[in-house]
């Protein structure tokens, strides 16, 4: 049974594992380098697991002990970008893709976002080739603002992102 979870300072060595593990095996779909984080005596959101008064937050899902699924919010500090955040490191292991995983995963992540009445505006980048996950953040809402060509560039050439923006609903 898969349990989705906002992950706490117990769960270091679990994300830890998690993050290197989507780097290394899929290296199109981010823009960190495996090469570069595993040399990192802490990630970022291992501080942020370790440090109560952190604003930003990862979810997880879980299979028993491991961390097969991460997403993760950072929300803007300045005074006039206070009202929007950013969905980071959105990763479903491929074992357990097709259940929905994801999407409950993202579900979580933009509620728990939108407990804070000041925010208003999530945003994201993904890869443009990423057709998949460009289909589950369409279909929960999202609509592309912008689009970049040679976002990245890697030895073996460049890689365009897309970015999308979720608006909260006022009722």
């Amino acid at each position: 049974m898969i349990i989705i979870r906002k992950l706490t300072g117990s769960d270091t060595k679990i994300y830890r594992e998690a993050r290197l593990y989507c780097l290394k095996t899929y290296p199109d779909k981010f823009g960190s380098l495996y090469e570069d984080e595993i040399k990192k005596e802490k990630l970022f959101f291992e501080e942020c697991l370790e440090n109560a008064t952190c604003d930003s937050f990862v979810f997880g899902a879980l299979n028993g002990k491991k961390c097969i699924g991460l997403c993760g919010f950072v929300p803007e500090k300045r005074s006039r970008t206070k009202h929007r955040g950013e969905i980071i490191q959105m990763f479903v292991h491929e074992d357990y893709r097709g259940q929905k995983t994801g999407e409950k995963l993202l579900l979580a992540t933009i509620a728990d976002a939108f407990k804070n009445p000041v925010m208003e505006q999530i945003i994201l980048g993904v890869m443009s080739t990423n057709k998949a996950a460009m289909e589950l953040y369409t279909k929960l809402g999202f609509v592309e603002y912008g689009f970049m060509e040679n976002y990245f560039k890697t030895p073996g050439g460049y890689m365009h992102q897309s970015f999308l923006k979720l608006t909260r609903t006022h009722e």
